[in-house]
Order: structure tokens, then C-alpha cells, then sequence
């Protein structure tokens, strides 16, 4: 489980064979089996040390997330698992990417937000509510609007500052998480 407030973004030093190697943020040793989200996926920590660590993206984990567009030097949003003491958020998320949609438009605002419009497939239409929550690369934003086949979330400027969102472009791809609650309220009144 995690609280979805990222700790830091941390860079991409190499990919070899789908193993990432990444730049230690959390200025601390890390451990072997450590469970670590980035953009909103959780990676098993393979090898670490105080300056990097690596885990190996598996086909189920490259089919679901945007990790096969990653390239050196990109970074991703990361945060280390919930502890019983950590503060939470509200936002119910357990870092399994749902799906992988595309950036199809972004809009720069003269207040320094920005709009990002993600496209998405009509699937997942039931899980999209308006000034809801929704995790896109790990960063809990609120649903501006939707349509039929996209939806539109704002970035004030300290989100652009320390998340890797403020580097997408139209047609990148971004992992999406729907909020826990709400699809277990879905499934339910299917039921």
C-alpha cells in the first residue's frame, strides 16, 4: 500500500535486458525485496546501494506500464511502501497499474497550471468520475472533466516542479491507477 505522495523523482541511470538501474533518492541503503512505486508501478528492489539500485521489469510489468518507452536519463516519480506510521492521503491506491493511456493534448495556462487531456478506452469509462481522484504516473490528481473518450486533469506548478509530468508530451504514454474504493463500489453493484 502506499500514501501516493511521491517522495522524490528519481533518474534513470541504464536499462539492460528490462533491468533499471536508478539513481538512489531516499538517501538511505536500500534492501533487497523492497517494494518501491514508480510511476505508480511497484518494483521489487534487486540490487542496491547507497547511490543506485535496480529491479527487472518482467513482460506482464512492460504490457501493463509505460516502461517500455523509459530511456536513460528519463525520470520516474518514486515513492517507498506505506509504513503503519506513516501520514496517509485519502486517495486509495495500491500502486497495480490499471492500464497504460496516451497524452493526446496538453494546454499551458497563463497562471502556470497546466492541463494534460488523456486519452482512454470506453472500458474504463465507469471508473472515471468527475472531481475524483485518479493516479497518472503515480501522482494523484483530481479529474478536471471527461468526455467520452478522454479526460482532462490541471497541474499547479509544484506538481510540474517535483514529478516527472512536466516532461510528457502529446502521445506519451502514462499509467493510470482508478481510485481502490471506487472500483470496489463497482464491483459490488455489478454483483
Amino acid at each position: 500500500m502506499f500514501t501516493w505522495i511521491i517522495s522524490s523523482k528519481a533518474k534513470i541511470l541504464s536499462i539492460d535486458n528490462w533491468t533499471f538501474t536508478i539513481e538512489n533518492t531516499f538517501w538511505r541503503n536500500m534492501e533487497i525485496w523492497e517494494s518501491i512505486a514508480h510511476d505508480w508501478a511497484c518494483m521489487t528492489i534487486e540490487k542496491a546501494d547507497k547511490e543506485k539500485y535496480s529491479f527487472f521489469a518482467m513482460k506482464e510489468s512492460l504490457k501493463k506500464t509505460n516502461f517500455w518507452e523509459k530511456k536513460p536519463w528519463d525520470y520516474f516519480n518514486v515513492e517507498e511502501s506505506l509504513r503503519l506510521w506513516d501520514k496517509m492521503g485519502w486517495h486509495f491506491v495500491t500502486g497495480h497499474v490499471d492500464t497504460t493511456w496516451k497524452v493526446e493534448k496538453i494546454d499551458f495556462i497563463s497562471d502556470g497550471s497546466l492541463i494534460l487531456y488523456i486519452n482512454f478506452d470506453k472500458l474504463y469509462k465507469n471508473n472515471i468520475i468527475d472531481k475524483w481522484s485518479i493516479t497518472i504516473n503515480w501522482v494523484s490528481l483530481t479529474i478536471v472533466d471527461n468526455w467520452d473518450d478522454f479526460l482532462s486533469v490541471s497541474l499547479i506548478p509544484l506538481t510540474q516542479e517535483i514529478t516527472n509530468l512536466w516532461e510528457l508530451k502529446v502521445w506519451d504514454a502514462v499509467n493510470l491507477e482508478f481510485d481502490m474504493l471506487g472500483k470496489y463500489v463497482q464491483k459490488i453493484t455489478k454483483n
